[in-house]
C-alpha cells in the first residue's frame, strides 16, 4: 500500500531520529523538526495510524515510538537518500585496500579491515568460487506415498540426495509443484522468495511449507559445503557498543553466531550480485540476529572467485551511509590493479 506524502515525513523522520538516538520518538520533538510545520495533534493521529498500518510500535507506556521491520524494509526500499559515490571516494577506499594488503598480503582480512574502519560497523568477508557448486536442478522422489521424500540435487560438478520428513503427508502431486517452484526460482535466483510468499498462503505450519523449507536448507547446505572458501569476520566487539546489546545474553547468542563462519556464510547469498543486498531482522530467518541487518555485496576476486563484503549492525543503522560506502568499496574493488575484465558496474539501486 502507498502511503501519503505526509505519512511518508512522519515516518522518515522518525526512523532517522531512532537510528541517531536509539530513543522512542515523540510527537512534540518530531513536530520541531520540519522546514514546514506540522502541529503536534497531527503528528499523534498520523503515528497512530502508522501503528494500525504496523509501521510503528509503542515499546513501553511513553507516548514515543519506534519504527518496526516493516518500516525498516519501506525506509530502505523507499525513503532513505540515495547518493552517488565520488571517484575521489574511490580512489581514496583503494589506497586504504592497497595499504591493508602490504600489511596482511591477504585479500579478504584487509577487506574486513577496511571496512570495519570506513563504517564503523562489524564486517564480514568471504571468498566463494563460481561456476562451482551452485545447484542447478532438484527433484523430490516420494520414498513411501509422501510421508517421506529424497530430495535429489545436481550441480555443475556433483549430485547430492538427503532423506526429508515433512510435519505430515505430502501428495506426490503437491511435491512436484513444489519442485517445479523451486526449479523456477534456481533459474531465476530468486530462491528467498519461496518460503515467506507460501507462508502468506499456507501458513508456517503447513507440511508443505516444511518440506519446502528443508528442501531450501540443502540447497543451502549444498552449495554453502560446495563453494565457499574462507570467512573472515573483524570488529566484533563493535556491537557491543550498540544499546541493542546491552543485554548480555542478546549479545552473547548474536556474537556466538557471527563467530561460526559456517551458519554467518550461508546468509550472505545475494538476490542481485553487484548491487548493495539488504536484509532486515526477520528476513534472516535466525532468532539470535532479530535485531540485527546484513548489508553487503560481491566483487571478483580473480576469473572463478567471487568476494562477498558486507556489515552486520542493529537493525536501527544507517541504511544509506551502510549502502554508500559499501557500493564505493565495491566499485574501487573492481577498479584495482590486477581486477579482472569486464566487471559488471551497473549502479547500485540503493546508492543512486
Amino acid at each position: 500500500m502507498s502511503l501519503p506524502e505526509r505519512k511518508r515525513r512522519i515516518l522518515k523522520a522518525i526512523i532517522e531520529s531512532y537510528i541517531e538516538t536509539a530513543e522512542p520518538v515523540g510527537s512534540k520533538a518530531l513536530a520541531v523538526s520540519f522546514e514546514q510545520p506540522i502541529s503536534s495533534a497531527t503528528i499523534r493521529n498520523e503515528m497512530s495510524e502508522l501503528e494500525e498500518l504496523g509501521y510503528l510500535e509503542k515499546p513501553h507506556v511513553s507516548a514515543g515510538r519506534v519504527p518496526s521491520y516493516s518500516a525498516y524494509r519501506l525506509y530502505v526500499n523507499e525513503l532513505m537518500a540515495r547518493y552517488r559515490v565520488a571517484a575521489e571516494e574511490v580512489d581514496q577506499m583503494r589506497l586504504q585496500m592497497q595499504r591493508k594488503m602490504w600489511e596482511m598480503d591477504n585479500l579478504l582480512m584487509s577487506a574486513s579491515k577496511v571496512v570495519t574502519e570506513m563504517t564503523g560497523h562489524t564486517s564480514v568477508s568471504m571468498a566463494r568460487q563460481t561456476g562451482r557448486g551452485s545447484v542447478r536442478k532438484c527433484e523430490l522422489i516420494t520414498v513411501d506415498g509422501g510421508q517421506s521424500y529424497a530430495a535429489v540435487l545436481v550441480s555443475q560438478s556433483s549430485v547430492k540426495n538427503k532423506m526429508l520428513r515433512p510435519l505430515a503427508t505430502v501428495e506426490p502431486s503437491t511435491a512436484a509443484v513444489i519442485t517445479t517452484a523451486v526449479n523456477l526460482a534456481i533459474a531465476e535466483q530468486r530462491l528467498d522468495f519461496i518460503l515467506p510468499s507460501m507462508a502468506g498462503s499456507m501458513g508456517e505450519e503447513s507440511a508443505v511449507y516444511d518440506l519446502t523449507r528443508q528442501v531450501l536448507d540443502f540447497i543451502r547446505q549444498t552449495e554453502s559445503a560446495e563453494s565457499t572458501h574462507e570467512v573472515y569476520v573483524d570488529g566484533i566487539a563493535r556491537l557491543l557498543g550498540n544499546r541493542e546489546y546491552q543485554d548480555a545474553q542478546r549479545a552473547r547468542e548474536l556474537l556466538e553466531y557471527i563467530s561460526d563462519s559456517s551458519k554467518l556464510g550461508g546468509k550472505l547469498d545475494p538476490e542481485e550480485p553487484h548491487l548493495v543486498n539488504i536484509r532486515i531482522g526477520p528476513e534472516l530467518e535466525e532468532p539470535s540476529m532479530r535485531d540485527a541487518s546484513l548489508v553487503f555485496s560481491t566483487y571478483r576476486i580473480d576469473g572463478r572467485t567471487q568476494g562477498i563484503i558486507g556489515i552486520v549492525a542493529p537493525t536501527r543503522m544507517d541504511y544509506a551511509a551502510a549502502a554508500h560506502k559499501l557500493q564505493g568499496f565495491i566499485q574501487a574493488m573492481n577498479g584495482r590493479p590486477g581486477a579482472p575484465p569486464g566487471i559488471d558496474e551497473k549502479e547500485n539501486h540503493h546508492s543512486e
